[in-house]
């Protein structure tokens, strides 16, 4: 039996080639967001290594900042203590982050994919200096710098040139000269796509940290004959409570666990999503090509249960099989996801514009445990069903043709509904707010719920794809094409689930995408009454204070004439609230009255007062507040960055609208708590008649020195949010491109077997005056149903998840709208056309190949 399978196995070789490529797709999907997690985070080991490659003990921080949120910092006195017998060199450190220099050509600040922006200070005979002067020479005097040349290169600066650089902590721009270009060793431009600019150290001090004498950290040399471990060990004791001794190595390691932390994630929510779905879509392909399989060698099989052979040797035999493609297509996998893996951390350091060290790929245990297991595990439970189903074939079929008429829906059906009905009645429950048991009831319902459409989809094969067949089955062909499609209710439903699934997602996401457009665009333009709107793009982080513009800047804004009123926002998310860490809540506060603040973002009050509130006092929405168990005179305790815990009264609660949603108003004198004093976010109301596009650029020109703020008008504020949208839009509407592809393999796997199953019925067509083109025409018309029927399934299905799960968001005040767009839809519809005429051009031209004579002699 194990002979006769690997023998049946090589002469189906195309049509398990196709069960090949959904496998492939789903492991190399899988393994590759774990090869590129793990070739980036190696890359990223190498570039700390050679970052302290001369650091035996490096000491640091243990926390960013002390309970008056100032930085842990070294005294002078304290860094010499640290010079213990066995030290050959200590040298503190003096860096910051945010450090951002400017271009001298358009004004523009400097940004980044991500890496840091960082300035240090200098003293120009530091043995640990990663970096040498390639031009001119070190700082030595305040208003003096030196750049890294990559910083050169971006800012357009030579040595010489005036370059204005802004500084984080006294939160203004300053201009500096250029006095050198840096290179680091091995004339590296940059590490990983750093800017770095260097002042004198005792300049950097007082820039960095307000005073001069004092460092963030150290690094430290051992004699030697001393270890790293001995090193540490005696300077340990020596340390402040607040700070650490690391080995170089620790450090390596703890840095790079940090990054690869990012970096994991990065790639599974990338990667993720596409191995779910090509597994999920996977499935349908190979069940159905074991099905079909299974059809074609139903005499085979049969003859061997004539010859003596057991239904469990027969089962086996189809498993065995399912086993051995398993196996190629995880290898195939693993060998593509290692491809991705590699070709992804190209691009990524690419995009990101960092120049990483090292470029090769580490493949770990995990992806090749990952591949094999789920590669297996799904090909077989795919095959299970096929296999029983093979076991069952009557040794009296290898003796005549027996008809195998399909058997009744009916018990299809009703497991069907069993499934569907409580899958719904889950999605309901969860979508209508179910505390903890929310997520895993949306996950159960939603599952369930797909299943039970896809076991219900063979029911709606005649009613709906004969619907289909009138638009598009016109003329002789056409019909037959139609026809055929409906022979076979339970394969054409099984096609088309492949499809369904992608579709189904992507109508979801669309529903809720255009809803959260559609409410954003209401909900700015009529409730925030501002003409101009000052905002910081977060690219650095969640908004804590520390990037933004300051109270001044605003001041400045509000003296121009033409305003008639202005107001600074600012937030953070940098707390813990009732003991817990802050994650989903922003705080808040204005620096007017908060009655100009409530009139600006449209505020209804629904209890207590919104007018000014003092010390201790703060306002939120009525479902931040009801989702809390929160009433008016409540004490709720709230620790910010800075100062410890406080108690805080709620004093009032206003409507609650998808802007002004999970935000706790605080009186402006907490902002002085807040990790920094910049402000997020800026409204500015023109007086009646005011050029809008003149005040607009007047107020560019005040913030043109604080970074990542940009100065617009309403639609800017609908942009901005508009945009992350867009992103997880595309993201799903690739997903749903990569369903497709498998969806297109499966029409072609089963217009294959259509064809082989009808070779004696074209021969008779075609005898019978049917030209070549009307063949052709009736397997394209066939497989444009299939293609046209999954993709309406996928619509109708995700229309509903979509306007559930919108509605659900509207009673939370989260969306204010439901919006369909019909049009995105209307255009899966062709995609889904156009996918049916692409996968049945091979198949039809197969058959419009067919020889006559030898297709009517068939068997």
């Amino acid at each position: 039996m194990l002979r006769a399978s690997l023998r049946g196995l090589f002469s189906r070789k195309l049509r398990l080639t196709l069960a090949l490529v959904a496998i492939l797709l789903g492991t190399g999907f899988l393994s590759g967001a774990f090869v590129l997690t793990d070739s980036l985070g190696a890359r990223f080991e190498t570039l700390f290594a050679s970052i302290n490659q001369n650091v035996d003990v490096q000491v640091s921080a243990t926390e960013a900042s002390t309970e008056d949120g100032e930085p842990p910092l070294l005294t002078q006195e304290q860094l010499d203590r640290l010079r213990v017998p066995g030290t050959d060199s200590v040298q503190g450190d003096v860096s910051a982050f945010g450090v951002v220099p400017f271009d001298i050509r358009d004004g523009d600040p400097i940004t980044t994919s991500g890496a840091p922006q960082i300035g240090g200070g200098v003293t120009g005979d530091d043995p640990f200096a990663l970096v040498g002067i390639a031009e001119g020479r070190w700082p030595t005097q305040d208003g003096e710098t030196a750049i890294s040349r990559f910083t050169a290169e971006q800012t357009h600066a030579t040595v010489g040139d005036r370059l204005k650089i802004y500084l984080p902590r006294v939160n203004e721009a300053r201009e500096f000269s250029v006095v050198g270009v840096v290179t680091y060793s091995g004339d590296r431009d940059s590490l990983a796509g750093e800017t770095l600019v260097l002042f004198p150290e005792a300049q950097a001090q007082q820039i960095f940290y307000g005073r001069t004498g004092v460092y963030s950290g150290a690094y430290l040399a051992a004699e030697q004959g001393v270890s790293p471990e001995q090193l540490r060990d005696r300077v340990a004791p020596l340390l402040p409570a607040d700070f650490e001794a690391m080995t170089g190595e620790q450090a390596n390691e703890e840095q790079a666990n940090a990054v690869n932390e990012g970096l994991s994630q990065l790639s599974t929510y990338f990667f993720g999503p596409f191995a779910i779905v090509a597994v999920l879509v996977g499935i349908f392909l190979i069940f159905n090509t074991f099905n079909i399989v299974v059809a074609q060698r139903a005499r085979e099989l049969a003859l061997m249960r004539a010859m003596g052979a057991s239904w469990a040797q027969v089962a086996g035999s189809v498993l065995v099989e399912a086993v051995l493609v398993g196996l190629v297509g995880a290898t195939l996998g693993l060998l593509a996801g290692i491809a991705l893996g590699y070709t992804g951390s190209a691009l990524l350091t690419g995009l990101l514009g960092v120049d990483l060290p090292g470029g090769g790929v580490r493949v770990g245990a995990t992806p090749i445990v990952l591949a094999y297991t789920v590669g297996v595990l799904v090909t077989v439970l795919s095959a299970l069903v096929p296999a029983v189903k093979a076991s069952r074939v009557p040794p009296l079929a290898a003796m005549r043709e027996v008809a195998r008429p399909d058997k009744p829906l009916r018990t299809l059906s009703i497991v069907g509904a069993a499934l569907a009905v409580p899958g719904a009645a889950l999605v309901g429950f969860g979508l209508t707010g179910a505390g903890d048991l929310t997520l895993p009831a949306l996950l159960l319902g939603v599952g369930l719920l797909f299943l039970g459409v896809a076991l219900l989809s063979p029911l709606l094969t005649r009613p709906l794809a004969g619907l289909i067949g009138r638009a598009v089955g016109w003329g002789t062909s056409g019909k037959l094409g139609v026809r055929n499609a409906l022979r076979n209710p339970r394969r054409t439903a099984v096609t088309a689930a492949a499809l369904m699934i992608g579709v189904t997602l992507v109508s979801a996401a669309s529903v809720v995408g255009a809803s959260f457009k559609t409410t954003i665009d209401q909900q700015v333009n009529s409730a925030i009454g501002a003409d101009v709107i000052v905002q910081t793009n977060q690219t650095q982080g969640p908004p804590t204070g520390e990037t933004g513009f300051t109270a001044a800047a605003m001041q400045q804004v509000r003296e121009l004439p033409e305003v008639e009123r202005a107001l600074s926002l600012f937030v953070t998310i940098d707390a813990e609230i009732e003991g817990q860490t802050n994650q989903s809540l922003g705080l808040a506060a204005v620096d007017q009255d908060f009655t100009v603040a409530a009139d600006m973002f449209g505020m209804k009050p629904v209890a207590g007062d919104l007018g000014a509130f003092g010390e201790g006092e703060f306002v939120t929405d009525e479902n931040t507040a009801d989702g809390r168990g929160w009433q008016v005179g409540d004490q709720v305790p709230i620790m910010l960055s800075k100062g410890g815990e406080q108690q805080y009264r709620l004093v009032g609660t206003f409507e609650s609208t998808p802007i002004l949603t999970g935000t706790l108003f605080l009186p402006r004198s907490a902002v002085g708590d807040f990790a920094g004093p910049l402000a997020n976010q800026g409204y500015v109301d023109l007086a009646q008649g005011a050029d809008a596009a003149a005040v607009t650029e007047r107020i560019e020109q005040i913030m043109s020195d604080f970074p990542l703020v940009t100065v617009g008008d309403r639609s800017s504020l609908v942009e901005q949010f508009n945009s992350f949208v867009d992103i997880a839009l595309t993201i799903v509407i690739v997903l749903l491109g990569l369903a497709i592809l498998i969806a297109l393999l499966g029409i072609l796997n089963t217009l294959l077997l259509s064809i082989y199953e009808r070779t004696r019925e074209l021969g008779m067509l075609r005898a019978v005056g049917l030209s070549r083109f009307g063949v052709m025409r009736m397997v394209g018309t066939e497989s444009v149903v299939m293609a046209v029927f999954g993709c309406l399934l996928g619509i109708v299905v995700g229309l509903g998840l979509g306007i559930a799960l919108s509605a659900a968001l509207i009673d939370i005040d989260f969306l204010s709208t439901i919006s369909v767009p019909w049009a995105n839809l209307a255009v899966f519809v062709l995609v889904a056309a156009f996918a049916g005429v692409a996968a049945a051009l091979w198949p039809a031209w197969r058959a419009a190949r067919l020889n006559v004579l030898e297709a009517i002699a068939y068997e």
